[in-house]
């Protein structure tokens, strides 16, 4: 019923979510959202508390409290005022330790500037890629995934062949009949390098952005319906010559079918006659559809459910819940010529006769489908879309490779070898390697630096001595470089990345004198220690521990022999000298050493059984044997003494003592930084 979509070169095979309907806005809507921003600004900074000179806003706090309270999209003044105020003190102590940090000047300390410098770097380079790059592209993709297109291709292609020169022209040549109005099914099938595209006269399935190689779906988006793409079309080794069929809105169906299957079959007039007989009955009663279908459809996979074919379809997606899973063109097409509730005439395919009816629609609910763009965006385009962004920024920030030095250095080694050869170098004049092979803003790089990296980094180990080895070294040293200088300034052009730096910088202040002020003096002190314990040492307490005997046996009749025995008054010590088969036991008479049923599993089936001093239980199933227990004593429970108790209480211990460093520190602080909570902002705007 279902088939995968061809041309698998072309084709990128993106799995999508399942999508919702989207609302649509009217233009009052754009009114209502300029109110509710100039309201939401003036609420923003609202000042809630001060801290020395320092204000707290409520946008600082919402944001801290999404943040901290993994609650991406809340509300503040929507949250209940009980939990905002609990919030706010816990942020104000957090300041309160920052602006303590700062007035020691740890800002300053070496260490933390390089530490914050190091990760600003990769910061940086993060959200200026997902800002210059991810974001506009995922925008676009999500723009295009509104319209789905149909087009038909010829492919010219230049693999496996030395000149590529003959695949460009006949492509130009193509290109120019399918213009002057030639038949272009009939070229794909006579021309086209692509036979699974060419027996179908170029016809591809329906795409939707991010679902076909990039230069074949800008054309598509970019061309007319009933047009022929004006241009020819290159990728990887492939000239496309593209006419557009339709481009429509995208929209999901849900669709029941009835199957009169023709497989194994010859008498297609009989299904015909039989199609006929079911049609006229489903028209005059739809309301019976799933019945007719469960007493005559040959689909297995539908049948039970009346045709329901399960799940939401797109015609350049498929279905969601199978990735790329494709209808059958003809029923394809029957389906979304349909109405919602309106049920097809007869519609042949490979499989035979149906009688479809669509179901219901709706239209995508993009943001749904926002994290699978962005994730397969990642996978697919985006080193590509990064190296293309970089080199453009490079040639805009005026780095420069210098083409004829590359070319003089390139002509002193042996293109053919790698840096792997000792000796690769040794032939480079000093006059090629005083020159500057690469500058940029501020500086230059000669070849003889170039040479010394290849000979002393180990990553470029094995670097080819050709042009696309060397200028991918060359990339590698100004990529860097340039991207740096790009985001020098991205604090101010985006406040979230300023707000991201100063979290990251405050947590390292934090850290940092938290661990002057309590972690650094958090030791266990014996005595303060026992005066907790003698406060507390009702609720340390021992567990009920056993001493027991065991015999062990790997059979259910030697141990019921054992226990026939034993009941017979044999003595259990000289019975487990003699049988048990316990590695190191017997030597103990089968003896285990005192333990709580939390440590010995065995004690933990004397417990069960509430045995008492001289009790033999079993035999019991036990590992890959059984078992056979006599209790020997057993130790009640007791308080436990302050060594005893010490693993017990230690963490309740320690957190007490560092809450009790933390609020002197605090109090201290407040001496320097008083901090003070605007009562009257808060009732305004946390009224619940």
């Amino acid at each position: 019923m279902r088939k995968i979509s061809l041309l698998t070169f072309l084709l990128l095979g993106v799995t999508l979510c399942s999508l919702e309907a989207t609302a649509q806005k009217g233009k009052s809507s754009k009114s209502v959202s300029k109110s509710v921003s100039k309201s939401k600004s003036s609420l923003d900074n609202k000042v809630l508390a001060t801290i020395g000179k320092e204000p707290i806003t409520y946008q600082e706090l919402e944001y801290a409290f999404r943040k901290n309270m993994n609650r991406r999209n809340a509300q503040l003044a929507e949250v209940s005022r009980d939990s905002v105020m609990d919030f706010l003190q816990l942020y104000v102590k957090y300041r309160l330790k920052v602006q303590d940090a700062i007035d020691r000047k740890l800002d300053k300390d070496s260490s933390v500037m390089a530490d914050i410098a190091q990760n600003r770097r990769l910061l940086a380079e993060t959200h200026y890629s997902e800002k210059k790059i991810i974001e506009p592209a995922i925008e676009k993709t999500l723009e295009r995934r509104k319209r789905e297109v149909q087009i038909e291709i010829i492919v010219c292609s230049t693999q496996g062949k030395a000149d590529t020169t003959e695949a460009y022209q006949r492509a130009v040549r193509l290109l120019a009949s399918a213009k002057n109005g030639a038949d272009f099914e009939k070229m794909a099938r006579d021309s086209s390098d692509d036979t699974e595209t060419g027996k179908r006269g170029g016809l591809l399935p329906y795409i939707t952005g991010g679902k076909i190689i990039r230069a074949v779906e800008d054309a598509a988006y970019a061309g007319k319906p009933g047009e022929v793409y004006p241009k020819v079309v290159y990728y990887k080794g492939n000239y496309f010559i593209i006419k557009v069929l339709k481009n429509e809105p995208r929209l999901k169906v849900r669709a029941s079918h009835l199957l009169l299957s023709s497989i194994g079959k010859n008498d297609s007039l009989a299904i015909a006659k039989k199609g006929d007989s079911l049609l006229a009955l489903i028209k005059a009663h739809p309301e019976r559809f799933e019945e007719f279908v469960k007493e005559n459809s040959d689909d297995k996979t539908t049948k039970d459910k009346g045709g329901y074919m399960g799940a939401y379809y797109t015609r350049s997606s498929g279905f969601d819940s199978m990735k790329d899973q494709l209808l059958l063109p003809e029923f394809e097409n029957a389906l979304f010529a349909l109405k919602d509730g309106e049920i097809s005439g007869k519609v042949w395919t490979e499989y035979g006769l149906h009688i479809i009816r669509r179901d219901s629609s709706r239209l995508p609910n993009f943001e749904e489908e926002r994290d699978n763009v962005k994730k397969d965006y990642k996978r697919i385009f985006y080193e590509e879309d990064k190296r293309h962004h970089i080199d453009s920024l490079k040639e805009a920030l005026g780095y420069r490779l210098n083409s004829s030095v590359l070319k003089s250095f390139l002509a002193f080694v042996d293109t053919a070898k790698t840096t792997v050869d000792s000796s690769w170098n040794s032939k480079l004049t000093v006059g090629v390697l005083a020159q500057q092979i690469y500058s940029y803003p501020n500086g230059s790089m000669t070849v003889r630096a170039l040479v010394d990296s290849l000979k002393k980094r180990s990553d470029l180990r094995a670097t080819p001595l050709n042009y696309n080895g060397i200028t991918r070294v060359l990339d590698k040293f100004m990529d860097p470089r340039a991207v740096g200088d790009a985001t020098a300034n991205l604090e101010s052009q985006y406040p979230e990345f300023a707000a991201l730096m100063r979290d990251f910088r405050d947590g390292i202040l934090l850290f940092k004198v938290e661990e002057q002020e309590v972690w650094g003096k958090l030791k266990f002190d014996s005595l303060q220690a026992r005066n907790f314990y003698d406060s507390t040492k009702s609720r340390y307490r021992t567990e009920t521990k056993y001493d027991i005997s065991e015999i062990y046996v790997l059979s259910d009749s030697a141990a019921k022999s054992v226990r026939s025995r034993i009941n017979a008054g044999e003595k259990f010590d000289e019975l487990a000298e003699q049988l048990t088969q316990r590695d190191g036991y017997r030597e103990k008479k089968g003896r285990h050493t005192l333990a709580s049923s939390r440590e010995d599993k065995l004690v933990a089936l004397a417990e069960k059984a509430k045995a008492n001093r001289g009790d033999v239980i079993g035999p019991e199933p036990y590992e890959r044997g059984f078992s056979i227990i006599k209790v020997n004593d057993f130790e009640l429970p007791r308080q436990k003494t302050f060594e005893e108790a010490i693993p017990d209480f230690a963490p309740a211990f320690q957190d007490m003592v560092q809450k009790r460093l933390t609020e002197q520190w605090i109090n201290r602080i407040k001496q320097r930084f008083p901090a003070e909570i605007n009562q009257k902002n808060c009732a305004a705007i946390f009224k619940k």
